[in-house]
C-alpha cells in the first residue's frame, strides 16, 4: 500500500511519524488509496527552516525566470491531466468530467500567474516639492504557509502556489489528509518544472499540530487558508496573535434567487450545477434558493424532477452524473441538517436519504436534496448544509428578497436571475456577497478564487521609496 512522503528541501521523505490514517475512496470506502502520515510539528518546523532559508536566493531569481517556471508547471500538468483528474476522482469523490474540468482550471491558473509575474509594476507618488521623486515596487514577502481544501485540491493550491512563487516567496503546503494524492502530484509538477529544492515544500498531517505549528513560526509571514466557515475563522484567530496576513477562502450557505421573470430553462440549470456540482461540496455551492411566487410551483416541478434523475455512483464509471459525500462526517452532517429543517416545519420534496443499498451502500452517498418551505430561523438559512442538500424559501416581493438573501450578511458568492436589466442592477447593489453571479452557476469558474492581479499584491510586500535629489542632497 503507497505511504504518502513529505517534500521538504528538495526531497520525498518518509515522515518520522509513527501514526497514519488512511485515504480511502469516498464511493467506495474498501478501496484504501494509501496512508497519510501524521506529521510532527518538527517535521513542519524543519520544512519552514529550509523554505526561509531558500527564500534568500528564489527572492533574487529575475522575474521572467520564476514566470518561465510557472509556465512549466502549466505544461506539465496539461500534459498529465487525465492522470491526475482520475487520482482527484479516485480520493475526492467528484465525477470525472468535474476532476477534468479542475485540472484544467489549474492549467489556466498556472498560465495566468507565469504571464503576470513579468507584468508586476508599480506606482510613482506626486510629491509636494520640485526634483523629488516618490514610488512604490513590490517585493517578495517571504515564507508562506498554504492550507489547502480537499474541495477543491488541484486548482485552489496550485493557484495560490504559482501566485506566491511568482511573487517571491517560497511556500509550505499542508494538503488536507483527505487529498494528499493530488497534493503531491502538484508538488512533483513544480520540481520537474526547474523549481531549486526549499522553494516548494510538502508536509502531511493533522491541523492540530502542522497547520498550528505553521500558522505559529515566526518565520513565516502569510497563511491561506479554504475551507470550513470554522476552520477560516480559527485561522484568522491564531495567525493575528502575531499580526500574520492571512487570505481565507471559506463556505456560505449562499443564496440563488430566482425572479418571476427570469429564464427559468436557464436557471434550472444553473441551480442544478451550482447545488449538485462536486455533490454540493464546493465552496460557492448553491445552497439556497429563494423564489418569487408566481414561478415557485413551476421551477420546483422541474427542479425535483432534474434532481431525482441524477444518478449517482463512482465518479470514475460511465454516465454517472453525481458523487459522494467525501467522508462520513460530511454525510452525517448534511442528514442532521435535513432533519433539523424538517423539525422545524420545511417540507422535504426529495432526497434526504442515504444510500444504504446495493453497490453503493459502501460510499457516503446522499440522494439529491430539496427541502422546500424553508423559513428564516432556520439553521440551513444560516449555515450551509454540507452535501447536495438544497433549501427553498417563497416569497412574495422583491423587498423580502433582499432581506432574506442578506440573512446572514456576506455569502461568499450570490445568483440572481432575472432578464430585466435595471433589477439585475439593483440586485446586485443590494446583495451583501463577495461575489454575485448573474444568469450563471453561483461555481461558474470566475467565482471560484479571487483574481490572480489580487492575489500577486497580496503575496507582495509593498515598499515605498522618497528621493529628493535637489542639487545640494548629492
Amino acid at each position: 500500500m503507497k505511504i504518502y512522503r513529505n517534500h521538504i528541501g528538495g526531497t520525498w521523505m518518509e515522515s518520522l511519524a509513527r501514526r497514519h490514517v488512511p485515504n480511502n475512496n469516498p464511493a467506495d470506502t474498501r478501496d484504501i488509496v494509501g496512508e497519510v502520515p501524521l506529521s510532527t510539528a518538527d517535521e513542519a518546523t524543519a520544512a519552514v527552516e529550509v523554505a526561509a532559508h531558500a527564500f534568500l536566493a528564489w527572492r533574487r531569481v529575475p522575474v521572467p525566470e520564476r514566470g518561465a517556471i510557472i509556465a512549466r508547471v502549466a505544461l506539465l500538468l496539461a500534459a498529465r491531466a487525465d492522470h491526475v483528474a482520475c487520482a482527484l476522482t479516485r480520493e475526492q469523490g467528484k465525477i470525472l468530467a468535474e476532476a477534468r474540468a479542475e485540472v484544467q482550471r489549474a492549467v489556466r491558473y498556472a498560465e495566468q500567474c507565469a504571464a503576470m509575474a513579468t507584468s508586476s509594476s508599480g506606482v510613482t507618488v506626486p510629491h509636494r516639492t520640485v526634483e523629488c521623486l516618490g514610488y512604490t515596487t513590490r517585493r517578495p514577502a517571504g515564507v508562506v504557509a498554504l492550507l489547502a481544501s480537499w474541495a477543491m485540491p488541484v486548482a485552489q493550491p496550485l493557484l495560490h502556489l504559482a501566485a506566491a512563487l511568482a511573487a517571491g516567496n517560497t511556500v509550505v503546503l499542508k494538503p488536507d489528509l483527505r487529498t494528499p494524492e493530488t497534493a503531491e502530484m502538484l508538488v512533483q509538477c513544480f520540481v520537474d518544472a526547474g523549481a531549486p529544492s526549499g522553494v516548494v515544500n510538502l508536509v502531511h498531517g493533522a491541523d492540530d499540530e502542522v497547520a498550528a505549528t505553521l500558522i505559529d513560526h515566526p518565520v513565516v509571514r502569510i497563511v491561506t487558508f479554504s475551507g470550513a466557515r470554522a476552520g477560516a475563522v480559527a485561522v484568522q484567530r491564531r495567525a493575528a496573535a502575531r499580526g500574520v496576513r492571512v487570505l481565507c477562502e471559506s463556505d456560505s450557505a449562499n443564496p440563488v434567487v430566482v425572479l418571476e421573470d427570469a429564464d427559468l430553462d436557464r436557471a434550472l440549470a444553473a441551480v442544478l450545477a451550482g447545488a449538485y456540482g462536486n455533490a454540493g461540496q464546493s465552496i460557492t455551492a448553491t445552497k439556497r434558493v429563494v423564489l418569487l411566487h408566481p414561478v415557485a410551483d413551476a421551477f420546483l416541478e422541474a427542479l425535483v424532477a432534474r434532481a431525482g434523475a441524477l444518478r449517482l455512483g463512482s465518479g470514475l464509471d460511465e454516465g454517472v452524473t453525481m458523487g459522494p459525500c467525501i467522508d462520513e462526517a460530511q454525510l452525517q452532517q448534511a442528514l442532521a441538517s435535513v432533519r433539523n429543517a424538517q423539525e422545524k416545519g420545511a417540507e422535504l420534496l426529495c432526497g434526504g436519504t442515504r444510500v444504504v443499498d446495493g453497490p453503493l451502500a459502501n460510499g457516503f452517498f446522499l440522494r439529491p436534496t430539496v427541502l422546500d418551505r424553508v423559513q428564516p430561523e432556520m439553521r440551513v438559512v444560516h449555515t450551509p448544509a454540507p452535501g447536495p442538500v438544497l433549501a427553498v424559501t417563497r416569497v412574495e416581493s422583491f423587498a423580502e428578497v433582499v432581506a432574506l438573501v442578506n440573512q446572514p450578511p456576506g455569502s461568499t458568492v450570490a445568483g440572481v436571475h432575472t432578464r430585466d436589466g435595471a433589477r439585475m442592477f439593483r440586485s446586485i447593489d443590494a446583495i451583501d456577497a463577495v461575489a454575485v453571479a448573474v444568469n450563471a452557476p453561483t461555481t461558474i469558474d470566475d467565482l471560484a478564487s479571487p483574481p490572480v492581479e489580487f492575489l500577486l499584491d497580496f503575496f507582495s510586500a509593498t515598499r515605498t521609496v522618497s528621493i529628493d535629489y535637489g542639487e545640494s542632497r548629492f
